[in-house]
């Protein structure tokens, strides 16, 4: 089996979609999407179009609930050591849920913005053939959230207090399809010329069962209303034994793409991309490249960070995903931007070598 093909007319072309987000404290403005958007050259000026596709996505909204499934109460970061995550303490409310979509579609930053760029650059660069794309990603409606607040005037609660799993799946469901209409009818609303509402995405690395959650018949369920507005469900799920086995057959039950995480960046005792690759290929699913401009957390592996990414660049052409595959990007939170702007040179050749490996042009070094 391929990987999840690039360029498909059904996905509006979707080559490489880049990970837009992070802190609600740092919106992005037309200049940030402009070194996303466009390849911006040595005399700062837009030369070639770059990423085609942005999800949006965010840990919190502007009013402070948690918008993610999860927080790490250890004091070492993915998998390592003490590693220990529990659900979110603070999950989001309807007012967060409103709240985050109010900041996506606001003036002058996020989907506006990002808009803005490409206009800016069609002047220079010419039309683009295809409209760039949006992803929004979906808050997770966390199983300790008892009192979400009400839609269509039914007070939803999230879970099994007081009720059971079957019912507390059904609000969590009933918020995460409003979301979706929501979006849908505020992105129309806005008539952006050169913007297309491709799909949407989870953020929940893999898909849970227990007592008290069932992300699998919401998510069964959710896959079928989207599919029904003729968008997209994406996925990017981390590499692990039991992710990769939700991945047979995804797109029959619960996303219509997804893309593997090799976690290479991350792992001490991880050797390389290839194996990730191959499971991804195997199962029709995509890559995801996970670069950072600074690795904070405490892991092991924070001062190989380049040679690592180095790997993943590499493995694009020895795993052939480069060409083959659509790509998801991770970047921590602006890293082209800072990167672009960094005055060693060892960091600002990866802003041009990031380029050439999305334009299909990079070669090993």
């Amino acid at each position: 089996m391929p990987y999840f093909k690039p360029n498909q007319p059904e996905f509006n072309f979707l080559k490489h979609m880049i990970l837009v987000g992070g802190n609600v404290d740092n919106p992005w403005n037309k200049d940030d999407f402009r070194h996303y958007v466009t390849h911006v050259n040595e005399h700062l000026q837009s030369d070639d179009w770059m990423f085609d596709t942005f999800a949006f996505w965010h840990f919190k909204s502007p009013k402070g609930g948690y918008l993610y499934s999860d927080v790490n109460i250890g004091t070492t970061m993915n998998g390592e050591g003490n590693f220990y995550a529990v659900p979110a303490p603070n999950p989001g409310t309807k007012q967060d849920w409103d709240a985050i979509i109010d900041w996506y579609f606001q003036p002058d930053t996020f989907a506006d913005a990002f808009n803005q760029a490409v206009k800016e650059a069609s002047l220079t660069l010419g039309k683009p053939e295809h409209k760039h794309n949006l992803v929004i990603t979906i808050p997770y409606p966390g199983p300790l959230q008892s009192k979400f607040g009400s839609i269509d005037g039914k007070a939803l609660n999230f879970s099994v207090q007081g009720q059971n799993l079957q019912k507390a799946t059904e609000d969590r469901l009933a918020a995460c399809i409003w979301f979706v209409n929501e979006v849908t009818r505020r992105f129309e609303e806005q008539n952006y010329e050169h913007l297309n509402l491709l799909g949407f995405y989870w953020t929940f690395e893999t898909i849970h069962k227990s007592w008290d959650i069932d992300d699998h018949w919401l998510l069964k369920e959710l896959y079928k209303h989207i599919d029904m507005k003729e968008k997209k469900f994406f996925w990017i799920p981390f590499f692990s034994s039991y992710n990769i086995h939700q991945l047979d057959n995804y797109q029959d039950y619960y996303f219509h793409a997804a893309f593997l995480q090799p976690n290479y960046m991350f792992y001490k005792a991880f050797t390389g991309v290839d194996e990730a690759a191959i499971a991804a290929r195997e199962r029709n699913a995509g890559i995801e490249m996970e670069f950072y401009t600074v690795l904070e957390e405490p892991i092991a592996v924070k001062d190989e960070r380049l040679n690592r990414f180095d790997a993943y660049l590499n493995g694009g052409i020895t795993q052939g995903y480069m060409k083959e595959s659509a790509i998801a990007w991770f970047d921590g939170g602006r890293a082209l931007y800072k990167i672009f702007h960094d005055s060693d040179e060892r960091e600002r050749q990866y802003y041009d070598k990031i380029y050439q490996f999305v334009k299909g042009t990079y070669s090993v070094k």
